[in-house]
């Protein structure tokens, strides 16, 4: 493993209490953290886990998992660096068939948010990158220049829900005639020339969004992983989500909502078996942040939690 340098800033992991009582249900199980970031949720797991338990961390972003120091857990642990979409291949590798829990925290790690080259944030100069996985060739540049208007302003309608969508694609479009948009801070620009001064900051936060969610296939990769985490999981294991904005909080109440009823759709189960939910709602309303909380980590205030749980009948 790559030589491992100590964090130098504070990570908070967000609802790490609730995670933790509502994930949990053998002490000796095997925990996968799809989201790894930094570690924060799985070091707070492994407190409370036997010493034969297993724990899983995956995070496509190499850098921000680097930082972790492995003897901060007790248990046996497993780093991959990929896409949690890739969840049924890392455990093929593992030669793991199910696990007990899954925990998904799909907010940006302080890591990758909190650097500049990253191109994450509108309040911090540089490169107009935005991708976890520095790999891939998609960059929010290559979208912000060669994107059609109407292909521009649909994103930032669908996955930033902008009302001024058209405008700003329409500003985009024209700046770039100019010269080549590389810098967020050309598209931070787009963005202040297109709307109402009083609306600029949630409006830069939403058209940034949207290019991340783009680059990074982020719903697309959410819906797939969904499915892929239910299958892997023992009776009675739980999967938990952690949504930030309400396209993900959505498709995860609807995912849950629609397998734990009576006939879930689920392609492939024969007559007997459709009859049978495969999930159990343990969360009925999400569950957020207490305000001591999101008065400390104000990253935590748009924070929602979800939790399901596989049922002990269900079949494939």
């Amino acid at each position: 493993m790559s030589q491992v340098i100590q964090p130098q800033f504070r990570h908070t992991p967000v609802l790490v209490d609730e995670v933790c009582t509502l994930l949990i249900n053998d002490l000796s199980g095997i925990y996968v953290d799809g989201t790894f970031g930094l570690g924060g949720h799985t070091k707070a797991l492994s407190s409370l886990l036997n010493d034969d338990a297993t724990l899983i961390g995956i995070d496509q972003d190499q850098s921000a998992l680097a930082q972790f120091i492995p003897t901060l857990v007790q248990q046996p642990l497993h780093l991959v660096c990929t896409n949690f979409e890739n969840l049924d291949q890392v455990l093929a590798d593992l030669k793991i068939n199910k696990v007990h829990g899954i925990l998904l925290d799909l907010g940006l790690n302080s890591f990758s948010l909190d650097d500049p080259e990253r191109g994450f944030a509108f309040s911090l100069q540089g490169p107009l990158d935005m991708r976890f996985d520095r790999s891939n060739e998609l960059t929010a540049e290559i979208v912000v220049n060669n994107y059609s208007q109407e292909k521009l302003a649909d994103i930032i309608f669908r996955y930033g829900e902008e009302r001024n969508s058209r405008r700003i694609a329409r500003r985009i479009v024209e700046m770039r005639t100019n010269k080549r948009l590389t810098q967020s801070d050309d598209l931070k620009l787009a963005v202040i020339k297109s709307v109402d001064p009083r609306f600029r900051t949630k409006s830069l936060a939403r058209v940034f969004q949207a290019f991340r969610i783009e680059v990074n296939r982020e719903m697309e990769v959410l819906s797939n992983v969904l499915y892929s985490a239910i299958r892997v999981l023992v009776p009675g294991g739980r999967l938990a989500v952690i949504s930030y904005h309400s396209l993900e909080d959505r498709m995860v109440k609807t995912h849950f909502r629609d397998l734990s009823q009576n006939i879930p759709r689920q392609p492939g189960m024969i007559d007997e078996e459709i009859r049978i939910p495969l999930l159990k709602r343990i969360t009925g309303k999400p569950i957020i942040a207490s305000q001591t909380e999101a008065a400390e980590n104000p990253r935590a205030r748009s924070a929602k939690l979800r939790v399901a749980e596989r049922t002990i009948h269900a079949t494939e």
